[in-house]
């Protein structure tokens, strides 16, 4: 090609930052237009110093398709550029050439040969001619790149050659220290090699999160609850229905405080009158019975015969208690010495114009002894607390859940405490066993059966070949409340719930489609997919740039945005 031809497009030159990394300088050769890419190096570079970097940039420069030269005269660089196989020129006048790696701390010398009538360059291919200039191939009129540590590198080079060779002394060879130099240069090979298998297949990770529009749907069904029915009636509304029983007992030991007096009993006699105006009109004759009590002083006689009690006369409004009954035996309701009472006046029960006229009681003697008293079993059951009750009805409640029932709260009732004691009340003891039993009830359904009633509530509002309901589990927020209830197995219940539907989107394919393919490709894949509204692609460590090709690597994270409109 002539020097007056236009310069071939297929041909970049990059001036690069001293601050630039690895990754900033990877992106700057896969985003160069041209090929080749001249790289050209400011003073102390140091990002190129390392053998891992340097052959991160050929491997990348590799899988973008691009030919990389670097522009440095750093003399530090060009066994690592050899190494990794990477073309090196002085200058953009100077034709590139990759480096001898024999030795680590040798300065590679590139001899500048310029030819100005190669050969013209193949765009299509995009290969290097090495007899011709870095500068000549990305810009025939761009000058030359003035480095300052040419002017060095030619002083020492020229010091060299002029230096007096001096004699020295046959030296023995340090065995020891090569041997530990060949230990470290193994090691360091082996750490490479785990270095790059770490960061090649297995750090390497990919998250994905998908914002997929929801869409709200509610069910809102009427089910009436049966014992009798055997499976799920949609048509009808049934579902089939069960009354869970389960007993809370509580048994307890009590010190009876009780008192009774098993001394004799007091005895004596009574005459009863009769004032009632209207049985002295019309001649009723009154009957108190055996077993009648009656009440003098706060205490009760039990009359131990029948007894019939004629009307007695007025004068005036005055009874004159001139028609006594017969006299009629009556003995203390209990033993006890205060029964011996003086003769008195009685009340007598059911009789509200009979009064009596007692002799003296005598008879009555004392002997207490402790009984378990009616105080002593309202002292136990007062023990078991509310606490205590609903502790047990939510076992009660949580066994049912585990069970596959879901449990009708509303409907769980508990029965009156049974108690029973031994020994009895009123029986002589010192203390007592006491036990207490409340039955709960309550009534369920099969999950199983809600849910499917629930779901079909739901499938109807949707397009099931496009959208699923966004819950795996449509009880998790479902409210059921319990309208009426005509008996303990048969009720009516409002069920409604208020879920999602989002878009069908496989998971596993997902992953098997973005293996290998960079943030930006994958966003504008998926980004096209009906239901998805936004993806953000992360990479993790900070030099992968493409989504690892193993679908255990990727993580597929799928969020919901709920949306205003309904299907």
């Amino acid at each position: 090609m002539s020097p007056a031809a236009t310069p071939p497009k297929d041909k970049d030159t990059v001036y690069l930052e001293v601050d630039d990394d690895i990754t900033t300088l990877v992106d700057k050769v896969e985003s160069a237009k041209g090929k080749i890419v001249a790289l050209v190096l400011p003073k102390r570079f140091a990002t190129l110093q390392s053998i891992v970097n340097m052959r991160l940039l050929a491997r990348s420069a590799k899988t973008a398709g691009k030919e990389v030269v670097l522009v440095t005269s750093d003399s530090a660089l060009s066994p690592l550029a050899g190494a990794a196989g990477i073309y090196v020129a002085k200058n953009l006048q100077t034709a590139p050439a990759v480096p001898s790696s024999k030795a680590a701390n040798a300065a590679v010398k590139v001899s500048a040969v310029q030819d100005e009538n190669s050969d013209e360059v193949d765009e299509q291919n995009a290969k290097l001619d090495y007899h011709r200039s870095i500068g000549e191939l990305a810009n025939p009129e761009e000058e030359a790149i003035a480095l300052e540590d040419e002017q060095e590198e030619e002083t020492k080079d020229e010091k060299a050659k002029t230096k007096t060779p001096k004699n020295k002394k046959l030296k023995v060879p340090n065995f020891e220290r090569f041997r530990l130099m060949l230990a470290a240069g193994v090691l360091a090979i082996i750490g490479l090699i785990v270095f790059i298998i770490l960061a090649i297949f297995v750090l390497p990770k990919a998250t994905i999160t998908l914002q997929t529009e929801a869409i709200p749907i509610s069910a809102n069904l009427n089910l009436t609850t049966s014992d009798s029915a055997k499976t799920l009636d949609e048509a009808k509304s049934v579902i089939p229905a069960s009354l869970k029983t389960s007993d809370f007992t509580s048994n307890q030991q009590v010190q009876a405080t009780g008192q009774q007096n098993n001394g004799d009993k007091a005895t004596g006699t009574v005459v009863f009158y009769n004032c009632s105006k209207d049985d002295t009109l019309s001649g009723t004759v009154r009957t108190v019975g055996a077993g009648t009590g009656v009440t003098a002083n706060g205490l009760t006689f039990i009359t131990q015969s029948a007894v019939d009690v004629p009307p007695s006369h007025f004068n005036g409004d005055t009874c004159k208690k001139d028609a006594p009954s017969s006299s009629v035996t009556v003995k203390s309701q209990n033993g006890g010495a205060k029964y011996n009472i003086d003769a008195t006046t009685f009340a007598v029960s059911g009789f509200s114009t009979i009064s009596g006229d007692g002799s003296k009681m005598t008879g009555g003697t004392d002997n207490v002894v402790t009984i378990l008293s009616q105080g002593d079993v309202e002292a136990a059951k007062s023990k078991v607390t509310d606490q205590d009750k609903t502790n047990f009805s939510n076992n009660f409640k949580k066994q049912l859940d585990d069970q596959g029932l879901y449990v009708l709260a509303s409907t769980l009732k508990a029965s009156d405490p049974v108690v029973n004691a031994s020994p009895a009340v009123g029986q002589p003891a010192s203390t007592a066993s006491i036990s207490i039993k409340i039955t709960y009830s309550v009534l369920t359904v099969q999950k199983g059966n809600l849910k499917t009633a629930v779901t079909d509530g739901l499938n109807k509002q949707i397009d099931k070949k496009k959208q699923k309901i966004g819950t795996d589990d449509v009880l998790k927020n479902l409210s059921v409340n319990v309208q009426s209830q005509s008996s303990p197995t048969v009720a009516l219940l409002a069920v409604s719930e208020d879920t999602t539907a989002v878009p069908i989107i496989d998971v596993s394919v997902i992953k098997k489609q973005v293996g290998g393919e960079k943030a930006g490709d994958i966003k504008a894949f998926l980004g096209n997919w009906p239901g998805i509204k936004n993806v953000d692609v992360k990479m993790s460590p900070f030099w992968v740039s493409k989504a690892p090709k193993k679908p255990n690597k990727v993580q597929v994270i799928l969020l919901q945005i709920k949306s205003s409109n309904k299907p």
